[in-house]
């Protein structure tokens, strides 16, 4: 009986109860027990009932039978009343979430109020009530795709009143019309470049995209004063630099974005610069110095100009950072990045990445007890920290010349490659080829041939390896034995 009630009375309404805040319960219990929204009471009792049960709504005394007579004493339990009284509580419920979210948008309770106060033809209450929701529309530093299309129906509004007050104003139709125009140029954009890089993603067909010279020709016949706008130009060079990949607009798009990074919502600016990521990862040799820069800066205007989405940063990302820092020697930048911002990492990965972070760092440095010291501290959540555990420890015993300790464990290090299903083909490739280099170095380095070294580079320039500079890095030590 009781898992029947529950399967009954948690479907909706309690599910919907179960996610409310406290103080969204409280707002809920005064929105039902006004005669505006609710003139029933055996409503506002049936929440007060639920109310005792929450956050819950787990109790064994929490029982449709128990609810039912509380509700209406003497009386036998009806089904059907019950369904139809929580129907109605649901009905309130839904309506409430929607007033939640009508109220939290300021400029939405605003936009209703003039729309009604034309209506209404109570003209002098909507001139101040005009000044004040462009005051509060201005007021935001970043104005994206929705700050114009506010505008755009803001103006609307006041071309509706000049009508009524037999006042003719060209400058207000040209504002609506011209914050469409954006609006339209910016969404439109927008779109197209999603659709682009789905297709390119997961090979889709491009049955949604428009020719190719479609938008460039419509920026030709767009007013200057709209085109040049740097949202719009934000948007245009984001787009072409998908449907491209030209280092045109790429220059553009970073030059536009290191200028105006501020005045786009920050989702879209985060989403920018991943699209600024992927392009070199596609285009540059990952290797080369100058694209280790580019990305560094990249990421790191990400974390200094706080872009990171909900608050947190992906153990990935965080990593990414934090090596290509450290190749760039900039070691105090790393240190403090570290310490400051690894609480941002999700609890799960946060310990872990944090001292695999430091085992780099004290690596770099040279420091290599310390640099064990972290990793030993580092779970193996997943295949990619047990990899790159191994594959640093490999590198500490190099350089510490322990040549018979690393020959036994680059025979495990083979063995987990080899065994492990669940490795990607790239991952089998990338240690693979590390290991099968690294024991062909130590090998030169004992047996004294150093002249063997030189097949070693092209082999190491033809293939995909981690740790590659570190390797062509020996390699040049013992070309100068």
């Amino acid at each position: 009986m009781l898992q029947k009630l529950h399967a009954m009375i948690n479907s909706k309404i309690i599910e919907i109860l179960k996610h409310l805040s406290e103080h969204e319960i409280k707002k809920f219990s005064d929105y039902l027990n006004s005669p505006f929204f609710n003139k029933r009471e055996i409503i506002t009792k049936l929440f007060n009932l639920y109310k005792k049960y929450y956050p819950g709504f787990d109790e064994k005394k929490f029982t449709k039978e128990r609810i039912f007579h509380k509700l209406m004493p003497g009386k036998k339990y009806n089904d059907n009343i019950f369904r139809n009284l929580n129907s109605i509580l649901l009905k309130y419920s839904e309506e409430f979430l929607s007033y939640l979210n009508y109220s939290r948008e300021k400029l939405s309770v605003k936009r209703h109020l003039l729309s009604e106060l034309n209506s209404k033809k109570l003209l002098h209450i909507f001139e101040s009530n005009f000044k004040e929701t462009k005051t509060l529309l201005d007021a935001p530093i970043h104005k994206d795709m929705n700050f114009f299309y506010e505008m755009h129906l803001l103006y609307l509004q006041k071309d509706l009143f000049n009508s009524y007050i037999n006042k003719f104003s060209s400058e207000d139709i040209f504002q609506a019309e011209k914050n469409l125009i954006i609006y339209f140029l910016m969404k439109f954009m927008e779109i197209q470049n999603y659709i682009l890089y789905e297709c390119r993603i997961l090979g889709l067909e491009k049955k949604f995209i428009f020719k190719k010279n479609f938008v460039d020709e419509i920026m030709k016949k767009v007013p200057e004063e709209i085109s040049e706008i740097p949202q719009i130009k934000i948007y245009y060079n984001a787009f072409k630099l998908e449907q491209t990949s030209s280092e045109k607009y790429y220059r553009n798009l970073r030059d536009l974005l290191d200028k105006y990074w501020n005045i786009l919502e920050k989702e879209k600016v985060y989403n920018n610069y991943a699209d600024m990521i992927d392009f070199i990862k596609r285009t540059r040799p990952r290797d080369e110095i100058s694209t280790v820069n580019e990305l560094f800066k990249i990421r790191k205007d990400i974390i200094e100009r706080k872009l990171y989405t909900e608050n947190f940063i992906t153990n990935m990302f965080f990593l990414n950072l934090v090596k290509s820092g450290l190749r760039l020697k900039k070691f105090d930048w790393v240190n403090s990045f570290i310490k400051d911002f690894n609480h941002l990492l999700i609890d799960k990965y946060r310990e872990s990445t944090a001292e695999l972070s430091y085992a780099h760092y004290y690596f770099e440095l040279k420091q290599y007890d310390k640099s064990i010291m972290h990793a030993s501290v580092v779970r193996y959540e997943d295949n990619f920290y047990n990899l790159e555990i191994k594959n640093l420890y490999s590198r500490i015993y190099y350089e510490q010349g322990l040549f018979d300790v690393l020959t036994d464990f680059l025979n495990s290090y083979r063995l987990y490659i080899s065994k492990n299903r669940t490795l990607s083909k790239s991952d089998i490739q990338n240690h693979g080829s590390f290991i099968r280099i690294l024991s062909k170095l130590i090998r030169i380095k004992e047996s004294g041939r150093t002249h063997r070294v030189f097949s070693l580079t092209k082999l190491i320039e033809s293939e995909e390896i981690i740790s590659k500079l570190w390797l062509f890095e020996k390699i040049n030590e013992l070309k100068e034995i």
